[in-house]
């Protein structure tokens, strides 16, 4: 039982009803099999399934010794007493928490709300760095206003991360084609939230212009009067904005090449993708140490860190992991880079042992 409960949490990153269920469809048929064996087995040996049945005998007393035990606990005063506490409590629970919580599953594709939200720093900025990666301030044709981030189905863990750490939106299949769930806001209260982690605290052009934009369509459509703050920030290492970014548009990549002369050669590089923002890639480049490259096909700009300087990102990233499974992807690079330092890839095993591990890093 304990191997198929860590096997889904390896696997989704999460052991909530509602995350695996949704998840589910989306995941490798072998692993699913696995998961399955594991806990079909816990269940059976717990519950005593023939061939799995000898430890229940030994831990029986017999019918009469339990029976016996259990008048001289009812005839027990502080257990008795103990007794009528919990079972008006339980009344007060399913009148209360309990009930709130049935509703909650039965309607599981209502927007959630609630009414303050006080987010921890490190979250904030992953979540903001995430949502100029990854989100959308939408402004629909009439007027209506949401705000959405999507993700391939693979990785929709993320999605619910985010709506349990802000307690509010939700959840859904955007394309069962193109495998993508989305993390959605359209409430009114929980959008002035949402404006309220952003105003102030956008980083890349791209996104300032959009939120603004987005304020002011909020504005008018709600009459507020919520004022535009001009953000000053920069990208930097003192907080989590950058490695919710590289959760987004970042890239571990590795390769092995040979040279004409014969000599293999292993890179190990970080990468940072962004389009139409020159200043960014290149603020972003001096800051870890790397250089810009232009990418015609998509007129953007990619933001490089070569072996030999990744000193500063891999510090940065142990101080703040990534939470997509990016994070996989990265363990595994992070694999090839140890090789290459300790001079592995300079043996031919350990050069075998860095082929495998190239071929698996982004799968």
């Amino acid at each position: 039982m304990v191997l198929g409960m860590f096997s889904i949490l390896w696997t989704i990153g999460n052991i909530d009803y509602a995350t695996i269920f949704s998840l589910a469809p989306y995941l490798n048929e072998n692993i699913v099999t696995i998961i399955s064996i594991c806990l079909l087995i816990g269940a059976m040996a717990k519950s005593a399934q023939i061939g799995l049945h000898v430890w229940l005998p030994m831990a029986m007393e017999g019918l009469c010794r339990a029976l016996l035990k259990y008048h001289y606990m009812l005839e027990y005063p502080v257990l008795n007493f103990w007794f009528y506490v919990k079972f008006n409590y339980g009344k007060f629970q399913k009148k209360g928490q309990l009930a709130g919580n049935i509703n909650y599953l039965e309607n599981d594709s209502s927007e959630t709300k609630c009414d303050t939200i006080n987010l921890d720093d490190k979250f904030k900025w992953w979540f903001i760095g995430f949502t100029e990666g990854d989100g959308s301030f939408i402004i629909n044709k009439n007027g209506y206003l949401e705000f959405k981030v999507t993700q391939s189905s693979v990785d929709a863990q993320v999605l619910f991360y985010i709506k349990k750490e802000l307690g509010f939106g939700t959840v859904l299949v955007q394309d069962s084609d193109s495998k993508t769930h989305q993390y959605r806001v359209k409430d009114k209260d929980n959008l002035l939230k949402i404006i309220n982690i952003f105003n102030g605290n956008v980083i890349t052009n791209a996104k300032k212009i959009q939120f603004k934009l987005w304020l002011e369509s909020f504005n008018n459509k709600y009459n507020y009067n919520i004022q535009y703050i001009e953000p000053n920030h920069k990208v930097n290492l003192d907080n989590a904005w950058l490695s919710g970014f590289t959760d987004a548009e970042g890239c571990f990549t590795s390769s092995v090449l040979t040279s004409k002369t014969g000599k293999n050669i292993v890179t190990v590089r970080y990468i940072i993708s962004q389009k139409d923002d020159k200043e960014f890639s290149q603020e972003l480049a001096i800051l870890i140490n790397g250089y810009i490259t232009h990418i015609k096909s998509y007129n953007g700009y990619n933001t490089v860190v070569n072996f030999s300087k990744l000193n500063k990102i891999l510090n940065y990233l142990n101080n703040y992991p990534l939470k997509t499974k990016k994070h996989m992807s990265y363990l595994r690079w992070l694999k090839v880079y140890d090789l290459v330092k300790n001079k592995n890839h300079l043996t031919t095993e350990g050069l075998n042992t860095i082929k495998v591990l190239v071929k698996t890093i982004n799968k």
